[in-house]
């Protein structure tokens, strides 16, 4: 049976209103994750697995499951020491109602300009220049130029588009996100990194991907994807 959704606490909305600076799109966009589903299921052999049978390491679960809570932090975060042009780009980022994941799977093909938005721990916000990303006909995502790459696939998973993929250093050959080990370890040479995130359609030409806790750098990074 599916777990429970897992809220995001209305008293944490409340204190995100009060913070100066935060305007309505942004509110909006925290409040709404409410409607996420809570995490990946439990599998009988308690391996967990998105509801396509897809599974996935349990810490990634973690992540997908506190994606609330790395978005608050970061949020507070960046509206309290990003430049004022990032916060602009940044609230752009977050702006639109998403469409269903069906329908975003099917309009998501073909060739995107995107940029990657980096928020929390080290620095509280930055905003990189563009780069190209494609996503197949099959649902397979891969961010192509930049030092930092990212290739992987989109699963439906109940309510929502997950993204499991590799993070993986230009010139490297990642391995499949189901190769990766249980384990990370981000001193080892090549450098490859489990990316999960939740993926957002809002228009023909404008979506984004949320990676809750990042394992380098950041509290939480977007994917902003236009075309």
């Amino acid at each position: 049976m599916p777990e429970p959704l897992k809220l995001f606490p209305w008293s944490s909305c409340k204190i995100m209103l009060s913070i100066p600076g935060l305007n309505a799109i942004i509110a909006t966009f925290l409040c709404s994750l409410t409607a996420l589903p809570a995490t990946a299921q439990e599998s009988p052999a308690d391996q967990p697995h998105l509801a396509d049978m897809t599974e996935i390491r349990a810490d990634d679960a973690r992540r997908l499951q506190e994606l609330d809570a790395s978005a608050g932090a970061a949020l507070r975060q960046a509206f309290a020491g990003g430049a004022p042009e990032d916060i602009a780009e940044l609230t752009k980022a977050l702006a639109g109602a998403p469409l269903s994941p069906e329908d975003a799977l099917a309009a998501l093909p073909g060739e995107w300009s995107c940029r990657t938005i980096k928020l929390g721990k080290n620095l509280p916000l930055v905003v990189y220049q563009e780069f190209r990303c494609l996503v197949s006909e099959n649902g397979e995502f891969e961010k192509l130029s930049g030092s930092q790459r990212s290739r992987g696939k989109l699963h439906l998973d109940g309510e929502r588009l997950v993204y499991l993929g590799t993070g993986f250093v230009s010139g490297e050959t990642p391995v499949p996100y189901a190769d990766l080990p249980e384990q990370v370890d981000t001193q080892t040479t090549p450098q490859l990194m489990p990316e999960i995130g939740v993926v957002e359609m809002t228009a023909p030409d404008h979506a984004r991907i949320l990676f809750p806790d990042p394992y380098l750098e950041s509290r939480m990074d977007l994917i902003l994807l236009r075309r």
